[in-house]
């Protein structure tokens, strides 16, 4: 018998996320002030489709011929807001230097949501999707802070930690960008 997937939307991620970053007790003014814009934003609730959960470069592969060959890693893999998945791929740290690219360091918008429509999904105005990369840039930015407090507590000695939590000044920066932007 199949396991039922877990269902998200953007009021519980943001919780759940929120949740997580006040329980570290870190005091980070952009990731306040995104978690309070992200608050006053939320978008509508749309049927919920099955969504990656982590779909990003670094889960494709793809074939000079043919384009996307495979997606790897469902564990995450989900029911929800549509938009989830392509705002997840156009956070600006999977873009591996591309920031003028903002879906994946690859593509750009427009072509994003004209892809999705043809693949079949419904229109997802671009505002949806920018929501969604920001709540994934401030979600990226606490499991950051995360992995660099299980370093510092002790509770890992693995020096990837520390240095994947640095990276939480990159997502600020990112934040900061989507909110001077008009998010």
């Amino acid at each position: 018998e199949a396991t039922p997937l877990t269902t998200a939307d953007a009021q519980g991620e943001l919780d759940r996320y929120e949740a997580i970053y006040r329980s570290s007790g870190a005091e980070r003014p952009i990731l306040e002030l995104a978690l309070q814009h992200l608050r006053r934003n939320l978008p509508p609730p749309l049927p919920n489709v099955v969504l990656h959960g982590d779909f990003r470069n670094g889960n494709m592969m793809f074939d000079p011929d043919r384009g996307v060959a495979a997606v790897l890693d469902w564990e995450l893999a989900h029911v929800g807001d549509p938009a989830e998945d392509l705002g997840w791929l156009c956070v600006n740290s999977w873009r591996f230097g591309r920031a003028d690219r903002p879906v994946g360091g690859f593509g750009d918008y427009q072509n994003l949501l004209e892809g999705y429509i043809e693949a079949g999904g419904a229109e997802i105005p671009l505002s949806r999707v920018l929501f969604w990369q920001a709540l994934g840039s401030l979600k990226w930015g606490i499991m950051c802070l995360m992995m660099y407090s299980s370093y510092a507590t002790g509770a890992t000695n693995s020096v990837e930690r520390p240095m994947i939590g640095r990276r939480v000044s990159e997502t600020e920066i990112d934040l900061v960008n989507l909110l001077e932007a008009g998010l």
